[in-house]
């Protein structure tokens, strides 16, 4: 089974069969790929009575990347922000030593450094794409500003930067302070090891033996070792921040595939929680927003699933350095404007504000919305479950088996905080019957109603210019998935400039960060009520 693994492994990432694996990031995925098929054989080969629970595929597959990086000793952090596309050129050049203002890098910075952003592999970097490659090596900076540096440097005017031009760019002053990303360093070192004869390529026989060093050790193992290196493998795969190139390059070989219908459909433009988090800070840098002028707030469902480490919440405290919590079930700002006004009295002087708001809900392995297989647990629970117990409690009134207090904890009125969103929710079901799925229509109403109290809390303070200079707000819906990381649909992104006004200037930074907005009628079922979702002349208030 080992070796029939081996061989498809290595045709499967060789897509052109040449025989031969020309560029460095296939062969970390090569790494992953035969840890896997190693640890595979060796827990089922002793596997006895139960004694050992085979991890799932997508567990396997990180856990087996994280091992086969640890048994080469790199300090490198994995999987940081590794290109995703196969490369057809050869992984080695030639780079000049006299570098200018650029000295200070070696010749394997600068090719590390041009492979970080070479995302394409294509071996140049296009004018479409050279904005966000600076912003991949932390240069941010306008489009106008990006479009001037890159006329510069493209010196043969061949419409991109190739690796001789990107040389002379790192001389820029502009470029000043950049570091070369460790992660793409190890991975170019690893290929270096393996391409024995020094070719630029790795060609079968090579590839075996990379296969052959790795079953040797795991044979060298014992039962407890391997279990012990597979579980924290696997707690470091699923709560690290270091696993979301991982977890977006190899969620087709183990996502659920009714899941991902659903939520293409009711979700439509979706993102990852690490794409979002890396779109909100390149828009929010252009205008000037860093961590030491900004202090972040979320207002998020409190339900322990949103607060993973590798998710959006987790991910922008990290960013943002600190997290403020507004919010209480269903993403409502419990918090209220008590708690927006010691948010405030928080910012830096003179600074900025963000603000992230979202409603939560789940989707199961069947598809279903409102569910979720939640860690350490086989049966399915909801997912809001204040959104979907309000939605019961509105939809039983009047019903002889209507449950008002008791019994099921999602529908206990008692509950001041679920009695609130009942009240706010109710006057915006009109219109659910023509809606394909009714907890989707559920969520976007209960992202409405965050929205309106979000804003009522930024109006209703009168001295927030007193403290802020401008405050940016994003909102949408968190969409928890079990397997494959979580999403966010992005709905609103907009920041406010003080302008004199209660309100400030509203800039509109949707389509900057984002594209286009999802269309909506196919999920809520009518143009009227996409109209009432994105209506903020009647505002809900606590």
């Amino acid at each position: 089974m080992y070796d029939r693994l081996i061989d498809e492994a290595y045709i499967r990432l060789n897509s052109r069969h040449s025989l031969l694996l020309r560029h460095h990031t296939l062969l970390l995925e090569a790494v992953a790929i035969i840890g896997y098929a190693r640890g595979k054989s060796e827990i089922l080969r002793r596997q006895s009575n139960r004694a050992i629970k085979q991890p799932n595929s997508a567990t396997m597959i990180k856990a087996a990347a994280f091992f086969a990086l640890l048994s080469q000793s790199s300090p490198a952090a994995a999987f940081t922000s590794a290109p995703t596309t196969a490369s057809r050129i050869r992984a080695t050049s030639t780079i000049p030593s006299s570098l200018g203002a650029s000295a200070a890098f070696s010749n394997e910075d600068l090719e590390t450094a041009f492979f970080s952003i070479d995302i394409e592999a294509s071996g140049s970097i296009p004018k479409a794409s050279f904005a966000d490659a600076l912003a991949d090596l932390g240069v941010v900076i306008d489009d106008s500003a990006a479009d001037a540096l890159f006329d510069k440097y493209d010196a043969d005017r061949g419409g991109s930067i190739d690796l001789d031009e990107f040389k002379q760019l790192m001389s820029d002053p502009a470029m000043s302070g950049i570091k070369p990303q460790r992660d793409v360093k190890f991975a170019m070192d690893l290929f270096k090891k393996y391409d024995e004869d020094g070719s630029g390529s790795i060609d079968k026989g090579e590839f075996r033996a990379v296969a052959n060093e790795i079953q040797a050790d795991a044979r060298r193992r014992s039962l407890i070792s391997v279990a012990a290196a597979a579980i924290g493998a696997t707690i470091v795969a699923d709560y690290s921040q270091e696993y979301q190139w991982a977890q977006k390059n190899f969620r087709s070989l183990y996502i659920e595939p009714l899941a991902e219908e659903t939520q293409n459909k009711a979700f439509p433009t979706a993102l990852l929680s690490g794409d979002l988090d890396v779109a909100i800070a390149k828009t929010l840098g252009a205008r000037g927003f860093t961590p030491a002028n900004t202090i972040f707030a979320h207002s998020v469902c409190s339900d322990e699933v949103n607060n993973k480490d590798e998710q959006l919440v987790a991910l922008m405290v990290n960013r943002w350095q600190e997290g403020f919590s507004l919010g209480g079930l269903a993403g409502l700002p419990f918090a209220g404007k008590s708690g927006f006004r010691a948010f405030l009295h928080h910012v830096p002087d003179e600074g900025k504000l963000l603000v992230c708001f979202a409603p939560h809900v789940g989707i199961d392995a069947a598809g279903k919305v409102g569910a979720l297989q939640r860690d350490g647990q086989t049966k399915v629970s909801k997912a809001c479950g204040a959104a979907v117990g309000a939605y019961g409690v509105i939809s039983s009134k009047g019903a002889a088996t209507a449950k008002p207090s008791g019994g099921n904890d999602d529908t206990d009125l008692f509950d001041p905080q679920l009695n609130t969103i009942v009240n706010l929710l109710e006057p915006r079901l009109g219109g659910i019957e023509k809606a394909v799925d009714p907890i989707s229509f559920v969520t976007y109403q209960m992202y409405a109603i965050v929205r309106d109290l979000i804003d009522e809390c930024v109006e209703g303070t009168p001295d927030v210019w007193d403290f802020a200079n401008e405050v940016s707000i994003i909102g949408g819906i968190m969409i928890n998935r079990y397997k494959g990381g979580d999403f966010f649909q992005p709905l609103s992104f907009e920041t406010r400039v003080k302008d004199g006004s209660s309100k400030g200037k509203v800039i509109d930074l949707y389509d900057e960060a984002f594209g286009n907005k999802p269309d909506l009628v196919g999920v809520l079922g009518s143009d009227e009520a996409v109209a009432n979702l994105y209506d903020r002349s009647k505002r809900a208030k606590l």
